[in-house]
């Protein structure tokens, strides 16, 4: 299923720390999810990764799921009281050339003050990996990157070709509130939109199904530098179905196809 940018195809919300700038749009940060707490519950791996870790707000935020294994992947870990405190087993990378099919009981991928560059590695890292669920809040647009950028194809078919449109693109992020006129904000707004389009493009190109929420108020996020819209997806569930024929051999159906088959076909890459 093809998910527009700006729909929800399933009830997601997602628990946020606040902290630092965030501190902002604390009333906003609230608590989740039905995805996330199926991931904890009942999920095959229960394992929950936050990505850009630092002092581990956002898996702290979520340690009342129950998670079997949590892992904090930062490039630095930093070493103050909070730090320490939070539980998980710390992991050292840079998401540049870390992947997270390495941690291969990872279900449920977070992250949080991921910025630019860095928040196109981590959605490229889920569309390879394909966890039970991810929610990733992007931030600091203007520092994104043309080459790390996975939604290229979707710009590519509506006219930005190149890597100096993209940086003109990326700049337009900068336009909010230190800008006079409204039709400034509103292009900010737009080019933060189209770049997380493109990311939801790319992920759903990749098998998953993906979406834009809403995060924090727009207003306190029109320079591109704060998070306002979260980027969640999810593993398709398997449309193969198990019966037995009158001898009890077992069948597979698939309810999307009509297709029947006597051994389960593997899943898409």
């Amino acid at each position: 299923m093809r998910v527009a940018h700006g729909q929800i195809a399933a009830p997601v919300r997602v628990a946020l720390a606040t902290g630092d700038i965030k501190a902002l749009c604390a009333e906003r940060a609230s608590v989740a999810t039905e995805k996330i707490r199926d991931a904890a519950a009942t999920g095959t791996r229960r394992c929950l990764v936050e990505l850009g870790a630092r002092e581990g707000r956002v898996a702290a935020a979520l340690a009342d799921l129950g998670f079997e294994k949590t892992y904090l992947v930062d490039r630095d870990h930093p070493a103050s009281e909070e730090a320490r405190a939070a539980a998980g087993e710390r992991v050292t990378a840079d998401l540049r050339h870390f992947d997270v099919k390495k941690l291969a009981d990872a279900s449920c991928v977070v992250a949080k003050h991921v910025c630019g560059v860095a928040m196109d590695y981590s959605v490229r890292m889920v569309a390879r990996a394909k966890p039970e669920v991810f929610a990733f809040a992007p931030c600091c647009y203007f520092s994104c990157e043309y080459d790390a950028y996975p939604g290229r194809e979707l710009l590519a078919e509506l006219g930005i070709k190149d890597e100096r449109d993209f940086q003109m693109l990326t700049k337009l992020t900068q336009w909010g509130p230190n800008q006079l006129s409204p039709s400034t904000k509103a292009a900010g707004r737009w080019a933060m939109d189209l770049i997380d389009a493109g990311r939801v493009d790319f992920l759903v190109r990749s098998g998953l199904d993906a979406a834009t929420v809403p995060y924090a108020d727009p207003l306190l996020a029109l320079d591109g530098a704060l998070e306002c819209t979260m980027l969640v997806g999810w593993r398709h569930a398997s449309p193969w179905e198990a019966y037995r024929d009158d001898n009890g051999t077992p069948y597979y159906h698939n309810r999307e196809t009509g297709e029947t088959a006597w051994t389960l076909p593997p899943e898409p890459n």
